[in-house]
């Protein structure tokens, strides 16, 4: 089990998307990442919610301290 962190920046772009992809793509069975967003983009987090689903990933948002928002995934599938 690994653990790996995922930082969108003040945005979320299809680069951003495209790179997440990647890292969820090489990802095993139990491993687990934390996506990093900021607290204005949290609104904006449709694709990467759609990325977790179609990787295999449970998945849990957090709230996180001012200006963050975090989602802390799990692969399952």
């Amino acid at each position: 089990m690994a653990e790996f962190a995922f930082n969108c920046g003040s945005e979320i772009t299809r680069n951003d998307l495209y790179r997440l992809r990647e890292q969820l793509q090489n990802m095993k069975l139990n491993d687990r990442i934390v996506i990093r967003l900021e607290a204005a983009d949290a609104t904006q987090s449709e694709g990467i919610v759609k990325e977790l689903e179609k990787f295999g990933f449970d998945y849990q948002p957090h709230g996180g301290h001012e200006q963050e928002y975090y989602y802390t995934a799990i692969k399952t599938t």
